[in-house]
């Protein structure tokens, strides 16, 4: 005669092991897997290069008669073309408006309105009365 144990076993449902995965891929299995992978890595571009800032440009005409043109890269630089040249000014301290100094010139612009003046050697501030100078 059969145990209790033996009974209840019989009685049981079987279970079934459950598949498993033993990790045995070969690298035959893997190479659709990467290349698909190393396609579409391939199909992702980089977003474009930012535009490269737009400079605002204002034509002054100065009581002497010279057209100076004006343009604001950034807050603390004015590029100044005048006189066949390009003059390349920084900010400096101002009690009105803007003023720029550098390459022996001072910019000096508040509204529409503006004064050129040439610096002596060692100025940062013009001694030289300048020119006034209005944008349209």
């Amino acid at each position: 005669m059969a145990s209790a144990d033996t009974l209840d076993r019989e009685r049981l449902p079987h279970k079934r092991a459950p598949n498993i995965d033993t990790g045995a891929q070969t690298m035959a299995d893997r190479i659709p897997l990467i290349a698909l992978t190393l396609l579409l890595a391939g199909c992702q571009s980089s977003p474009p290069p930012a535009p490269a800032a737009v400079t605002k440009t204002l034509a002054y005409t100065c009581d002497d008669g010279r057209i100076v043109r004006a343009g604001y890269p950034d807050t603390d630089t004015a590029e100044l073309a005048f006189d066949g040249k390009t003059h390349h000014l920084h900010i400096a301290i101002s009690g009105s408006g803007a003023r720029y100094i550098g390459d022996g010139w001072q910019w000096w612009s508040k509204g529409m309105q503006a004064w050129l003046a040439p610096l002596k050697s060692g100025e940062s501030y013009a001694s030289a009365p300048g020119v006034s100078c209005r944008a349209p």
